[in-house]
């Protein structure tokens, strides 16, 4: 029996509904240990998971986007031995996270010990990453699951959050809450899998191989975009210190928020994308992600100083200031994700290596120097002119894979 090759309406409603649900959350969340952490907590908190998460995204983003493109041609009786292998493969990456957080970590203990320790709980999360299966639901279109890990885990997230963080002093406690929910909804999506596909497998099944030339390609790509995103809060911290990437954190993370959900269908329209030619869903696509991404980044610069004002303490003065050098980020980032998940549809990723390098190098350099001479107002700025440049070239070309 062949499943279905297109995802329903109400299915792929249920699954933005449910990301869209996250988002808010996580919104929530942020405010919430940013107040809470005050600037200077949120600074190292933001570093210590900024760190993490490019680790993970740099490692798994590359094999997590083949796992989306290849599960989408799985038949049901292969789903399960492809399972374990791509496990098997996770497995491996997660004990090389967790190694390269305890080297960060005790690099970064020597200047603070709470940014040492703040990073070693997040990198605990590592472990149970190797369970993830987000993108395999993706590739099989098998949406509830994914709704449930998007609201279950933050709500886990959230409620252990108001348990435990009480004021600037529970640092800790906060990394080792975001650690606890990743354990929790990882496990979950694992029993679904089990329970759907594990427990009645045949085990005559050979497992269909992975082919690790076309990972370890979007493996650099993905660490590459990784890092002209996540560049200007390590500058900053290490540049200007605690307060100021606290500063940039609190903005960021707020363009990030928006900036998702103008690109909630991500990894739908690349199982898309690998079934059919795609050219009409990504040209049809571009528009309305644009429109949304200038009416969220025209509701940030004009409405700053009253976000700010109503959603964070004293000790953020200021933050307006960097939310307005870095808002319209907003505008550029659903155009290049759309156009990087083309590109990779139509396996033209090797092409888009070294063009990506020369971009990304730029990106950096330009962060680097605005936040010397201006701090996180200048790293937003930079991150900014950083997205242009990145964002032409993917745009440039996608629009060769269209001809």
């Amino acid at each position: 029996m062949i499943r279905r090759s297109r995802l329903p309406l109400s299915e792929l409603a249920f699954v933005w509904g449910g990301n869209i649900l996250s988002k808010v959350m996580m919104f929530f969340a942020t405010v919430y240990l940013a107040n809470k952490l005050e600037v200077e907590g949120f600074g190292i908190f933001s570093t210590a998971f900024a760190i993490t998460n490019y680790i993970s995204l740099a490692l798994f983003t590359g094999l997590d986007t083949l796992t989306t493109a290849e599960s989408a041609k799985l038949s049901p009786a292969s789903v399960w031995p492809y399972s374990k292998e791509l496990f098997s493969v996770r497995r491996k990456l997660a004990n090389l996270a967790v190694i390269l957080t305890a080297l960060i970590a005790l690099y970064m203990g020597k200047g603070s010990r709470d940014s040492g320790f703040a990073l070693i709980l997040f990198g605990l999360g590592f472990i149970p990453l190797q369970f993830y299966s987000v993108n395999l639901f993706y590739g099989l279109e098998w949406s509830w699951p994914i709704a449930a890990y998007f609201v279950g885990g933050r709500v886990v997230y959230l409620a252990l959050l108001f348990v435990l963080v009480k004021g600037s002093s529970n640092l800790m406690a906060a990394a080792g809450a975001f650690t606890a929910a990743i354990a929790i909804e990882n496990i979950f999506l694992f029993l679904c899998l089990f329970l759907r596909y594990g427990k009645k497998a045949d085990r005559s099944v050979p497992a269909p191989k992975i082919d690790f030339k076309p990972v370890l390609v979007l493996t650099v790509l993905s660490a590459l975009i990784l890092l002209h995103e996540n560049a200007p809060q390590f500058l900053v911290f290490f540049i200007k210190g605690e307060e100021e990437a606290g500063l940039y954190a609190s903005s960021f993370r707020l363009i990030y928020t928006a900036v998702t959900f103008a690109n909630l269908g991500g990894f739908v329209f690349l199982a898309r994308f690998s079934k059919e030619s795609g050219e009409g869903t990504y040209k049809k696509s571009l528009l309305p992600a644009f429109v949304l991404g200038i009416l969220f980044a025209a509701a940030g610069y004009f409405c700053a100083d009253l976000v700010y004002s109503l959603l964070f303490s004293k000790s953020y003065e200021g933050g307006a200031l960097v939310l307005r050098a870095g808002v319209f980020q907003m505008a550029l980032v659903p155009l290049r994700v759309l156009a990087y998940q083309r590109v990779i549809a139509k396996g033209n990723a090797k092409s888009a290596l070294w063009p990506l390098v020369l971009a990304v190098t730029a990106s950096v350099g330009l962060s680097a120097y605005m936040t010397s001479v201006y701090g996180a107002v200048g790293a937003a700025r930079g991150l900014v002119f950083g997205e242009a440049v990145v964002c032409a070239l993917l745009l440039t070309l996608a629009g060769r894979t269209n001809s």
